[in-house]
């Protein structure tokens, strides 16, 4: 089977953006191999719940579920650190929340950590203390995410799930001071971010992976690193021949930046011919009308193909207007902005039925009563429907948090930001649940892709993947789920 990865070449980085384009997604660490994992997509509308800034106590009514929780009942460690007291550990979740472009981008994200919490806390808390939960709304806006950060340095033991797309200034994390006066950065466990900076700082820690080169090369002009394309080129290998259009977002200023290197990688290496210009921008906020001319180029060259990286209700509105102007020809409708949920196909089972959604997970809407851990979670926020792609990546980055303060603890350790950091760095294998396989494994180039077709009638056909070798996405043959 051919690689999942292949190289690109590019001024700037590939990354995990909002569409969050899941599929370059980048990062430090980790890479997930199980249920609770991270897929992407960012674009996605959220559950109507109150937005804004808010400050969660911790919470007592937790399920009685199993949770796979590494919550302690004893005496609490020793820790002396902003954000910690003898009964407290208080962390921050910064996210986009009453944005212009989609209100409640990622509420989600604030809502699972906030659940995640609640279950700590009701079997024993985290390190012999309750855990409460900040939540600052970064808007997707510069200056409300650096005021965001600047809250958190002076509150907040760490950021846990941070999904803010315009945190773009580093230098407040990295220059956030401890109790004791040094300035040795705030712990940011990640789980959605767009920019390069973020992506390759040191004090930051995400769930997924890209080439290690990455980051090494980020001064190289241009600059060579490996982006995973297997999803675009087993559906190459399925359907021979394909050409059409890509359409990227234009709602925030790094996002063409993020997706185009991919998409030049997936015409290049997974044989997809570009029809007229080939990339066309699009926004969450505008009307189909505004599809029209970029539709006329797909009828015009009959293509077979197109990806959409910018949000959900912007792609069912370009395959609305396909079918407004007769298109009938597009054997591939792949999305790379979050389909991968109930509501996408409710928009218009007419046309987006079939979809084709790029996953960096399991597809967890079928297979999350599978994990304990991840069924507990579910049962904690009021179902499977309140869980995207984006969230289950705030989700993962709690349980990483939760696994790096328990390490942090044993034998004795004392809790601070700077043993927090020592963990987070080092190269350990966590396991979450006894029952699954491990969840967090330093090999960020063998990150999982896949692609499956979302369905009115079982929410997606799943990919059966055959074991994969170093740097091989995962992608062999449909399945019904």
């Amino acid at each position: 089977m051919a690689s999942g990865n292949t190289v690109a070449r590019g001024r700037t980085r590939a990354t995990s953006a909002l569409g969050r384009f899941v599929r370059a997604r980048s990062l430090a660490l980790f890479t997930i191999a199980l249920a609770a994992v991270l897929a992407s997509g960012a674009c996605s509308s959220s559950s109507s719940q109150p937005s804004g800034n808010s400050t969660t106590a911790p919470a007592s009514g937790a399920t009685s579920s199993s949770t796979g929780s590494t919550g302690s009942t004893g005496a609490a460690a020793a820790g002396n650190d902003v954000g910690i007291t003898p009964t407290t550990i208080r962390i921050g979740v910064i996210t986009d929340i009453a944005t212009p472009v989609n209100p409640g981008l990622f509420q989600k994200n604030a809502n699972v950590v906030k659940a995640w919490a609640a279950i700590v806390n009701a079997h024993g808390g985290l390190a012999g203390r309750q855990v409460a939960v900040d939540v600052c709304d970064s808007k997707l806006d510069p200056n409300a995410t650096r005021n965001c950060v600047i809250q958190a340095c002076n509150n907040d033991f760490a950021l846990v799930g941070t999904a803010a797309l315009a945190l773009v200034n580093i230098a407040d994390i990295d220059g956030c001071k401890n109790s004791a006066g040094q300035a040795i950065g705030i712990p940011n466990l990640d789980g959605i971010t767009q920019t390069a900076a973020v992506q390759c700082d040191s004090d930051t820690f995400m769930i997924g992976g890209n080439d290690p080169t990455l980051c090494k090369t980020a001064k190289d002009n241009p600059q060579t690193y490996t982006v995973p394309v297997g999803d675009d080129r087993w559906l190459s290998s399925q359907y021979p021949g394909l050409h059409g259009v890509f359409v990227y977002n234009t709602d925030s200023p790094t996002a063409k930046l993020n997706e185009l290197p991919v998409y030049n990688a997936d015409s290049q290496n997974a044989s997809i011919k570009l029809d007229g210009l080939g990339y066309y921008g699009s926004s969450c906020t505008q009307a189909q009308s505004a599809l029209t001319p970029t539709v006329l180029v797909m009828k015009q060259h009959g293509s077979t193909f197109a990806q959409d990286g910018s949000c959900p209700g912007n792609f069912e509105q370009l395959q609305a207007e396909a079918k407004l102007q007769g298109v009938n020809t597009v054997k591939v409708w792949m999305c790379a902005g979050g389909c991968y949920a109930p509501y996408y196909i409710a928009l218009n089972p007419s046309v987006t039925e079939g979809t084709y959604q790029n996953l960096t997970s399991i597809a967890f809407y079928t297979e999350y009563q599978d994990n304990p851990t991840l069924a507990a979670e579910v049962n904690q926020i009021g179902g499977i429907n309140n869980l995207d792609s984006n969230s289950l990546a705030s989700y993962v980055e709690a349980l990483l948090f939760q696994d790096a303060v328990t390490k942090a603890v044993a034998n004795g350790g004392t809790l601070n930001r700077q043993s927090l950091f020592n963990v987070l760095r080092s190269k350990e294998t966590a396991r979450l649940d006894p029952l699954a396989e491990p969840v967090f494994r330093h090999r960020p180039s063998r990150q999982r892709q896949v692609a499956a077709r979302i369905s009115e009638q079982a929410i997606v056909i799943r990919l059966q993947p055959r074991q994969p070798g170093p740097d091989q996405g995962q992608h062999d043959r449909l399945r019904p789920a």
